[in-house]
């Protein structure tokens, strides 16, 4: 590799990890302070760089929430319809599509927070829709082999909720307790019994 190209494949690499710093700076803020309450000079400062490189890398305080988003998704990791594909037992599938998703919302106890400000943030606001059609997907892939209404899914959905899963906490209900009930509740609303001959 000549000194030139090994130069820029330095330079590239460094800025590829001075983006990163900030997009992670960004990231903890917005889970401390909130969204709109977050500055430049705060990414700058906790990023340490200076708040031009910040304005380099995210020109618009849009860019950055839209980068924060991507980065968040790869964080949390949310759960993918094709967990559900060895699993034909339907209560099997209802306990994972329960834990899955309520494991997510444990790991994402800010999330009222930062629901709270999508109107102020169209990036925001696209990055929420992404993460929902995700969690719909992976409902609808759980559900789907029992064929159920639009109707039932709309139900499922609302209960798999990162706000009923707040309430239940703040209710007293542990983690296990929580996945346990709620799975309890849909297994007896979405399994019909066999009637006897």
């Amino acid at each position: 590799m000549s000194p030139r190209a090994y130069n820029q494949h330095a330079r590239a690499e460094q800025a590829a990890q001075t983006r990163h710093r900030i997009v992670e700076a960004t990231h903890q803020l917005h889970i401390e302070k909130g969204i709109a309450a977050t500055t430049f000079r705060d990414i700058a400062q906790r990023a340490d760089v200076g708040i031009g490189t910040v304005f380099h890398h995210f020109p618009t305080y849009e860019d950055v929430i839209a980068a924060c988003g991507r980065y968040t998704m790869e964080a949390v990791q949310p759960p993918a319809p094709e967990m559900l594909e060895r699993i034909a037992d339907p209560k099997a599938r209802i306990r994972l599509l329960v834990s899955e998703l309520f494991d997510l919302h444990a790991r994402t106890p800010w999330m009222s927070r930062i629901r709270a400000e999508r109107d102020k943030f169209a990036a925001l606001d696209h990055g929420l829709d992404a993460m929902e059609a995700m969690r719909h997907a992976f409902i609808y892939a759980a559900l789907q082999p029992l064929r159920y209404s639009v109707r039932t899914l709309a139900f499922v959905n609302a209960l798999l909720d990162f706000p009923v899963y707040e309430s239940l906490v703040d209710a007293g209900l542990t983690h296990a307790a929580a996945v346990e009930e709620m799975t309890q509740l849909l297994v007896r609303r979405l399994i019909k019994p066999r009637r006897k001959k």
